[in-house]
């Protein structure tokens, strides 16, 4: 088996990921807003970073046959088409097209969540 990671694998790896980016990003910024302290948002933050883990751990213990489904999941979709791009799989524009726009509606949603609670006055009170 040879692994052959060139600029292709990349480029379908960055656009795959980057929708992520903002999820998580924002994640942690809705995180903070309930912090009162900054041990108490590093406690948030390192619960948080156990999320991603999860599909990966359900991919490993259930090894499941990759359908379209799973790329409209936010983190499965991301792990599935990388394995699948990984070891030399067909990923079709339409899957990763569903995976980016399936996770950039999820980061539309948490980020409004978070803009939400950052406009209220009960965050600003509460300090």
């Amino acid at each position: 088996m040879s692994l052959e990671i060139g600029p292709h694998f990349a480029l379908l790896t960055l656009f795959v990921m980057l929708p992520l980016v903002f999820v998580l990003a924002t994640l942690q910024t809705l995180a903070a807003a309930f912090a009162k302290s900054y041990r108490e948002a590093q406690t948030y933050l390192s619960l948080l970073m156990f999320v991603p883990v999860i599909p990966t751990l359900m991919l490993s213990v259930f090894p499941l046959k990759a359908q379209t489904w799973m790329y409209t999941v936010p983190l499965m979709g991301q792990q599935v088409a990388i394995m699948r791009l990984l070891r030399g799989d067909p990923v079709t524009p339409f899957q990763l097209g569903l995976c980016f726009v399936c996770t950039s509606i999820a980061a539309v949603v948490v980020y409004l969540v978070t803009a939400q609670i950052y406009r209220s006055e009960r965050l600003a009170i509460s300090a």
